[in-house]
């Protein structure tokens, strides 16, 4: 199984929320720890965002905590 990437601030309320969210739906994820000061380039190279939290997964990015619950309910 693909395994999707949780782009997350730490200590971040967002960012927890959905790591919870995802916990719950049982998506194969792996965290990806970011500061926007030091990563914020190297994700915009990635996957052409820099806000978080974002889930990126074979089935495409998904941006914000919204984006992330309608992922999951699909």
């Amino acid at each position: 199984m693909t395994k999707a990437f949780l782009y997350i601030v730490e200590g971040d309320e967002e960012s927890e929320k959905a790591v919870r969210i995802l916990s719950r739906c049982r998506v194969n994820f792996q965290k990806v720890v970011v500061s926007i000061k030091g990563n914020g380039k190297s994700m915009w190279r990635d996957i052409e965002t820099t806000e978080v939290p974002t889930l990126h997964s074979p089935k495409g990015t998904f941006v914000g905590i919204k984006e992330i619950e309608k992922f999951c309910r699909k």
